[in-house]
Formats: structure tokens, C-alpha cells, sequence
């Protein structure tokens, strides 16, 4: 397997933050995957899709980084399902859904991501996510044993799967009735309108930074409004005027001053609210005492 050295993190993720990562290798398939986790064998690894929902360190990442390619990017329509592979991207999924009038996918629409990483946090809303599609989804493991996990097996939760962290996600095939045409796209274009009109696609961010906490406490970016996060910013990073879930990239932000700004809002949330906010983002190449003071750890 061909490893790059040093590589910049910051022009493959959305957020266009970050350092670089001492190691990284592109499978095109899971023959070269097997290979990649092989080498890096009892040391870990990270798997890389676009980066939509990730902060990663402005020193990069100590461990080698898996970019999933070649064979990983393809989407299959059948008679009544969608298989894909880990690396196509979830604007792909929901456009072939909507083209080929598959009920079910519209919640897709203007999601950012990779279908593996769709898997890992269960893309979605805290009603409907990407396991309530899934028939099943294959995973890698370390070991370089091939798996299939079903949705009972992976016991699927608002941002989370019963899945070990180090099991890598290659595919799946996701229920995909036929259904009437035009109301598949009616419901696929009226989602996304809602959607693009109601978050940030103008500047660089990594969608909502923060999990909404549950009844009895009100969304996520209410409790930002009300601990008064609203607007603020720290060098090229702000919390987002319009949605206060989002810490946009105002041009040059550093990691740095987004967990500034995300350390803020959580002391702020438990002092005055008395609500213990934890990341939606995955953070990348932080010590384990700015992951604890963002609730991460």
C-alpha cells in the first residue's frame, strides 16, 4: 500500500481547518484496505470521507489517516434497493433516490458526507436517521475480517451505532421502495429548500457543532442563544449570527479558536443553565484535556 507523508488535512475537509497527517493512504478497494489496516495493525487509524462533520487539530494527526477510494465510490440502484459503497457521497445517494423515485431518502437531501461516515454517527435527524434505511452494512475489521452488520446489530441511536470505532465501514444496501416520481422529488426538493434556507452553506463549517441535549432542555442552538454565544467570534472563527449551532470559518480560523469558542459556550451552558452540551463534531489531534473541556472525553 502507497503511504503519502505529511499530507494537508485542511483542503480535503470542510471545514478548510486543520494540520497535516503523518501518514496517509488512498484504497481503491477492500483488497488494499485489508493491506492498509495490516501495517498499521495495533496502532490505530482514521478514516477520512469529506470531512463534513470534523475538527481536526491545528498541530494534524499522529495516526495514519485512510481515504477511501476507486471502488468505495459507487452507487447501485436495484429493483428495490441502494448499495453503495463507504466513500460515495450522501448528495449522490439522495440524487439517485430522487431520480429513480425511491421513497425514503429525501432527509439526505444537502447533507454533506460519505456514506461510511453517514453510518458511523447515523446521519439524519434526531427522528429519522440513515439505519432506519439500512438492510445491512459491511464492515472491516482490524483484523482484516470482512462483517456483516445488521440494524438490530447495530443498535442504531441519535449520532451513535453499536459498531467498534475501529471496524472501518466499506458498504451497504439500503431499502429503496418504488414509489410515485413526482412525489419522490416534491418531497426531496421541498426538504432541501427548508434546509438550505434554515443553515450555513456560505461559509466553511462543519454543520451543528453541538448534540441537542433532549426534553427537558430546549435545542442546541436555543441554549447558544441563551447563554448570549450568539455572534461571538474568536480570530477567524465566529459563532454563526443566523444559526447558533454553527462556528463558521470566517477566513484563516485555526482549530484553536473554534474549541475557544465551543470551551466557552460550555462553561457558559453549565454555569448558567445547568446543561452539560456535548459535541456533535468529531475532533481530530486534541489532548485529552481540551477534549474534556468541550465534553468529549
Amino acid at each position: 500500500m502507497r503511504w503519502e507523508r505529511d499530507v494537508p488535512l485542511a483542503p480535503l475537509v470542510r471545514y478548510r481547518i486543520g494540520g497535516p497527517a503523518a501518514r496517509l493512504a488512498r484504497p481503491r478497494s477492500i483488497a488494499e484496505l485489508d493491506a492498509a489496516l495490516r501495517e498499521t495493525s495495533g496502532r490505530g487509524c482514521r478514516v477520512l470521507g469529506t470531512g463534513a462533520n470534523l475538527l481536526i487539530g491545528d498541530g494534524g494527526v499522529a495516526e495514519p489517516v485512510l481515504v477511501l477510494e476507486g471502488d468505495f465510490g459507487t452507487v447501485r440502484v436495484g429493483a428495490t434497493a441502494i448499495e453503495a459503497g463507504a466513500g460515495a457521497r450522501l448528495p449522490a445517494l439522495a440524487q439517485a433516490a430522487r431520480r429513480h423515485g425511491r421513497s425514503g431518502f429525501h432527509f439526505l437531501e444537502a447533507v454533506p458526507g460519505t456514506l461510511g461516515g453517514g453510518l458511523r454517527m447515523n446521519a439524519g435527524s434526531r427522528d429519522e436517521g440513515l439505519w432506519d434505511r439500512v438492510e445491512w452494512a459491511e464492515a472491516v475489521t482490524p483484523e482484516g475480517e470482512l462483517v456483516r452488520v445488521r440494524p438490530e446489530e447495530a443498535q442504531p441511536e441519535y449520532r451513535h451505532v453499536s459498531v467498534p470505532a475501529d471496524w472501518v465501514f466499506v458498504r451497504a444496501r439500503l431499502d429503496a421502495t418504488p414509489a410515485e416520481a413526482d412525489a419522490v422529488r416534491e418531497a426531496h426538493l421541498s426538504f432541501r429548500e427548508r434546509k438550505v434556507r434554515d443553515q450555513v452553506y456560505d461559509l466553511p463549517s462543519v454543520g451543528s457543532t453541538w448534540k441537542n441535549p433532549g426534553p427537558p432542555h430546549p435545542p442546541a442552538w436555543k441554549i447558544v442563544d441563551q447563554v448570549e454565544m450568539r455572534g461571538v467570534r474568536a480570530g477567524g472563527a465566529q459563532v454563526h449570527e443566523r444559526h447558533a449551532n454553527f462556528i463558521v470559518n470566517l477566513g484563516g480560523a485555526r482549530a484553536a479558536d473554534v474549541i475557544g469558542l465551543m470551551t466557552e459556550t460550555r462553561r457558559r451552558a453549565l454555569a448558567r443553565l445547568r446543561v452539560a452540551l456535548e459535541p456533535e463534531i468529531h475532533l481530530w489531534g486534541f489532548d485529552p484535556a481540551q477534549l474534556a473541556r468541550v465534553g468529549a472525553a
